[in-house]
């Protein structure tokens, strides 16, 4: 069951490594941004297919979707996260159109994310439906006090080549974080979390937004040097370290 979703929890962020979903776009934002995505991906959402662009760091390149990045509901929860100054580093559409049947394995991002100190958090933002069958996004709450090694999927299906061990993974404890258009789940660097095939008809449109700390340094070498999708922008507050001057992003202006 689908539920109006609660008011962002601090206390369930920090305890089980996660909160929501909550209502943070109006059906209208959701809706007006639903039609931006296909419209960007050069498609119709009537006939929603496979995306042969990259889906990341559209924040870059579109006035629009930094506007989304940084909604006042995503940021208002960031704030209370992570502190009064908060850095934007990335963003992320995560489509899986019709039938689509790649899975994301259980995995921990800071597995990925070369980063110090490692801080960080996410907004999972779904802009259409987004349940069980059309493979929503799913967490095992409270695993995020430790982090696990990774190793290779060894699955075709697998969207990602490395994820948890199984013996990592309690499947019993797993949550599907089913979301009605606008609604939004938070959680940090090292929460366990995947999702499903999309078996559906229904394309699934979501997006991730991902926020840190200026006192933070991205180990661009590590990173490869990937400017395309690594970027900082200060969002609110003040950067008093200046770590990443090289990375500063600017403010696409449509």
């Amino acid at each position: 069951m689908i539920t109006k979703g609660s008011p962002f929890s601090l206390q369930q962020f920090r305890e089980e490594g996660y909160s929501g979903p909550t209502q943070g776009l109006s059906l209208q934002e959701a809706d007006q941004y639903y039609n931006h995505f296909f419209e960007t991906a050069g498609q119709s959402k009537f006939e929603p297919g496979p995306v042969q662009t990259s889906l990341s760091a559209w924040h870059h390149k579109h006035r629009w979707a930094y506007e989304l990045a940084t909604h006042p509901s995503i940021v208002e929860a960031m704030k209370q996260i992570l502190g009064d100054d908060i850095v934007l580093w990335a963003m992320q559409f995560w489509y899986k159109e019709p039938n689509n049947g790649k899975f994301i394995p259980w995995h921990q991002d800071i597995n990925y994310w070369p980063m110090e100190p490692a801080i960080n958090a996410t907004a999972w933002v779904s802009l259409g439906w987004s349940i069980l069958e059309n493979g929503c996004l799913r967490v095992i709450p409270g695993t995020h006090k430790s982090v696990v090694p990774h190793v290779a999927t060894g699955d075709s299906q697998s969207l990602f080549e490395q994820g948890l061990p199984q013996a990592a993974i309690d499947e019993s404890q797993a949550v599907d974080l089913e979301m009605s258009p606008g609604q939004i789940a938070f959680f940090n660097e090292a929460t366990f979390h995947g999702s499903l095939i999309n078996s559906s008809n229904i394309p699934r449109v979501a997006f991730s937004v991902r926020y840190t700390t200026p006192e933070v340094q991205f180990l661009m070498d590590e990173w490869g040097g990937d400017t395309s999708r690594i970027r900082t922008f200060l969002v609110h507050g003040e950067d008093h370290f200046k770590r990443n001057e090289s990375i500063r992003g600017l403010v696409p202006r449509e």
